[in-house]
């Protein structure tokens, strides 16, 4: 990877299903003055090698994070990984597809979280979308959220303290 990338954005959509199953869409963006990713998509072998590569790496991430639903341990897995240009600007997008999750319960619902503390590096938002008519009950985190009836958006700044412990209780109808 060139010295030159740097990630500047990064947005998250989970997507949450009545059975337990939980997908997610992760994507950062980075600045890539000089092409580096530009000459990756165009050579088959090497696009390949570096999706591997960026696709080990992020599981070797998520193996780290303890996230529990309802008191059980779940992993997350990568099942995809991509890179996008992004038009004919310098901005590249590196894609990821995560799968995890568990049988929730007839009726409340926790998703628990504990991750390293830190200062958000680039701005960046997550969304959730529960079943329709799901009840969000609490959110416990240090980002920014707004609740929209079985929707949750969360965000950070750069330079916000993200990371922590985080928590969301809902009830499935």
């Amino acid at each position: 990877m060139s010295d030159m990338i740097e990630p500047v954005h990064a947005d998250s959509f989970f997507s949450v299903s009545r059975t337990g199953e939980i997908h997610e869409r992760l994507s950062y963006e980075y600045l890539d003055p000089e092409g580096y990713y530009r000459r990756v998509i165009a050579d088959d072998d090497l696009l390949r090698l570096e999706v591997e590569k960026l696709a080990t790496n992020m599981q070797c991430f998520l193996d780290t994070e303890r996230v529990e639903i309802n008191g059980i341990p779940v992993r997350s897995k990568v099942s995809y990984t991509d890179i996008f240009l992004k038009g004919s600007t310098d901005v590249i997008s590196v894609v990821y597809l995560i799968d995890f999750g568990t049988e929730f319960q007839q009726k409340k619902n926790k998703i628990e979280t504990w991750l390293e503390e830190e200062v958000a590096p680039y701005d960046f938002e997550i969304m959730w979308r529960f079943p329709k008519t799901t009840k969000l009950v609490e959110i416990d985190t240090l980002l920014e959220y707004e609740i929209y009836d079985d929707i949750i958006t969360l965000w950070a700044f750069e330079g916000d303290n993200v990371g922590g412990y985080e928590r969301m209780v809902f009830d499935l109808p």
